[in-house]
């Protein structure tokens, strides 16, 4: 074989290794300076057993708050000041929260915790004549579930569960948040954390919204 073609050969191929090796090394430092997408922290997501049932989120103390009721009720009545009913409080798991104030909407499996409290009537310490929260009941959580056939799902807990039953397909409670929600089936006009960064008009429309029925 003619000795000038092996050479040249040979600085071919040297000459391609190089470009690909120079090609391969910008990539690198392209996708090392490439800033992560906004809501890039990985949400926690639900973990369901075999049965179907939602295990118990580790860190739920963590999760930040979005707002609290007392006494709230579907039906129309009177408030009782001496049986005011218990103390309702939401939270958001956190990176689901943080996707929502960088992008102003859910992200696909964002967690929504909801704390029963019984209201403490007793007149505790320096307490006399107000309401503090006593014993968790129970809890429940709202996943936002796009993949799924009703968009949301909820699960139920006891105060000490470590897992939470599902509710059946076409519960009051898909119904309810669909239908009377602020925004894409949750209920913020009631969350002061997040009323701030809802469309006015989607806030408008709630405040004009009483029947539930």
């Amino acid at each position: 074989m003619d000795t000038g073609f092996r050479t040249g050969s040979k600085i071919r191929i040297a000459a391609l290794t190089a470009l690909a090796a120079s090609a391969l090394g910008l990539a690198i430092v392209a996708w090392a300076q490439t800033p992560p997408a906004a809501g890039a922290k990985q949400l926690e997501t639900a973990h369901l057993t075999p049965a179907g049932n939602m295990l118990k989120p580790e860190g739920l103390e963590s999760w930040i708050f979005l707002g609290t009721s007392l006494g709230m009720g579907y039906n129309p009545g009177s408030f009782n000041a001496d049986h005011p009913g218990q103390f309702q409080v939401v939270l958001m798991e956190p990176n689901a929260y943080r996707h929502f104030v960088q992008t102003g909407s859910y992200a696909p499996g964002s967690m929504f915790l909801l704390n029963f409290f019984n209201s403490d009537t007793q007149k505790r310490s320096i307490n006399q004549n107000g309401f503090t929260q006593a014993d968790l009941t129970n809890f429940e959580i709202h996943v936002i579930d796009p993949k799924g056939s009703e968009g949301h799902a909820f699960y139920l807990f006891g105060a000490n569960d470590k897992e939470g039953n599902p509710t059946p397909p076409g519960s009051t409670c898909v119904r309810c948040h669909v239908g009377h929600g602020a925004f894409n089936g949750t209920f913020a006009q009631f969350y002061p954390t997040l009323r701030p960064m809802i469309p006015k008009d989607a806030l408008e429309r709630a405040a004009q919204d009483h029947n539930i029925r």
